[in-house]
């Protein structure tokens, strides 16, 4: 992973074998520490409803970090990957996701003002 500290851009490697996804409605972020997980702004806001998983994953060796800068040096990379680079699929979001989302933040006004809606329409009939 890569990583801005003012002018320099330097490598980083987790410490744990763990990264922490948080989850809520179809978005998802990555976090390397717990704290900084339920720090987030994603869980902060949904709390209560957005999700922490820990994932296990295994460190990348040795062998295949000077592979990679190898293969960056002389800009061939897509000699680095072949068999992966011409399955990756960029990730698309359902044709109702925008709906999906505004049902869950607004899904409870909703069903009161209808649940109010019908018991006047009850009591005036």
């Amino acid at each position: 992973m890569k990583v801005k500290i003012t002018n320099q851009i330097l490598d980083a490697y987790p410490v744990e074998n763990y990264v922490y996804e948080v989850s809520y409605c179809g978005k998802k972020e990555f976090y390397q520490d717990l704290w900084d997980a339920t720090e987030s702004s994603l869980y902060e806001d949904n709390l209560g409803k957005a999700t922490i998983t820990k994932i296990p994953v295994r460190p990348i060796s040795e062998k295949r970090i000077q592979d990679r800068l190898l293969f960056q040096k002389w800009g061939v990379m897509e000699l680095y990957s072949p068999v992966f680079t011409t399955n990756l699929k960029p990730l698309k979001q359902s044709k109702f996701y925008q709906q999906r989302v505004w049902l869950r933040q607004h899904g409870v006004l909703l069903f009161w003002l209808f649940s109010i809606f019908l018991l006047v329409w009850l009591l005036c009939k």
